[in-house]
């Protein structure tokens, strides 16, 4: 008698994604906080400006890495759909 059963392993990617996200936003607020001139604005590649407070630098790091990590699990489900099509064929 064959039990093996596929587990998902979605909800362990989703719990450390939200926990490094948490943690991208306390070392942003650390970097604002610890910034040596807080009246100077941070420029991002010539488009946005922003001062560099413990709020702006900590909603920064959340929104990159949020941004980094949805693209590369984007990534990731489509290249899972290619291979579950290629191994169905083999």
């Amino acid at each position: 008698m064959n039990t093996d059963s596929t587990i998902s392993s979605r909800p362990i990617f989703a719990a450390v994604s939200v926990v490094i996200v948490l943690v991208a936003g306390g070392i942003g607020a650390v970097v604002g906080a610890s910034g040596q001139e807080r009246a100077v604005a941070m420029d991002l590649l010539g488009v946005v400006s922003f001062q560099m407070t413990p709020v702006s630098m900590a909603a920064f790091g959340v929104v990159v890495t949020a941004s980094v990590l949805a693209l590369l699990f984007g990534l990731v489900s489509v290249a899972s759909r290619y291979d579950d099509e290629a191994g169905e064929r083999a």
